[in-house]
């Protein structure tokens, strides 16, 4: 993966973070010490020592996959490949909505019942594949999410209060590695991922200022929302539409 961590170094920073000594990850993963300390050595972990490091590391464990290079298993996928499925109008009620409401909300995402997967689900189109980089796991991590490039355009409008405004054609640039991946920028994508900044700039060696603009005070409530809502078909996502417009009162 072309101007990336390798993932043992990316994992030494993220248990330098997160205060875990390899021996405390390991027993807490309830993995081998000594398989871990090869791939923090730089030998390429399997996919079942990924999902026992997720929720220790409190990561996502197709988002993992996604930061060791390596394709996100099909039971980790969102539920639908429809190409109709947006969560965009969800997206805005949640940010215009009483602060009281987004939690009836994400309860009404949570209740809708679970459906059998068919196969591969998720965003996965030839325009959608990308050159190894740090721009396309920023993308590769949005898609994992359901998020076209229109949806991760508004999404990032979401987070950062209007401050990135970016084209969908924009977003497809940052994938091919012709639009830089700013510090503002990554900020920004952390926001919309749920991810720590730190943990998402390491991975691309991206210095993050002090002084960068906060996220939106929202932006937590809604990476929860657009994560929970990856688990929804498009017949379920129209029913938490309704919702989010009632809960919003428009």
């Amino acid at each position: 993966m072309t101007g990336l961590l390798r993932f043992g170094t990316l994992l030494t920073h993220l248990t330098g973070q997160r205060a875990l000594a390899p021996a405390t990850l390991a027993a807490a993963a309830g993995t081998d010490p000594v398989e871990l300390q090869a791939v923090l050595g730089g030998q390429p972990p399997t996919g079942r020592l990924l999902r026992d490091l997720a929720p220790v590391l409190s990561l996502h464990a197709a988002d993992l996959f996604v930061l060791a290079g390596q394709p996100v298993p099909d039971d980790l996928t969102p539920i639908t490949r429809n190409p109709n499925w947006s969560i965009d109008t969800v997206v805005y009620n949640t940010m215009v909505m009483p602060a009281e409401n987004r939690r009836p909300l994400l309860d009404a995402i949570r209740a809708q019942p679970p459906v059998a997967r068919e196969g591969r689900g998720g965003v996965d189109r030839p325009y959608h594949r990308y050159e190894p980089g740090f721009g396309a796991v920023l993308l590769q991590l949005t898609h994992s999410r359901n998020l076209a490039w229109t949806g991760t355009a508004k999404a990032l409008y979401a987070v950062t209060g209007g401050r990135i405004y970016l084209s969908p054609s924009t977003i497809g640039g940052i994938g091919r590695g012709t639009v830089e991946a700013t510090p503002e920028l990554v900020a920004g994508f952390a926001g919309v991922l749920g991810i720590p900044a730190p943990d998402l700039a390491a991975l691309g060696g991206i210095h993050l200022p002090d002084d960068l603009p906060p996220l939106h005070s929202r932006a937590a409530d809604l990476a929860t929302v657009i994560w929970e809502a990856r688990r929804l078909t498009t017949a379920q996502l129209q029913d938490v539409e309704l919702t989010s417009r009632h809960l919003a009162s428009r």
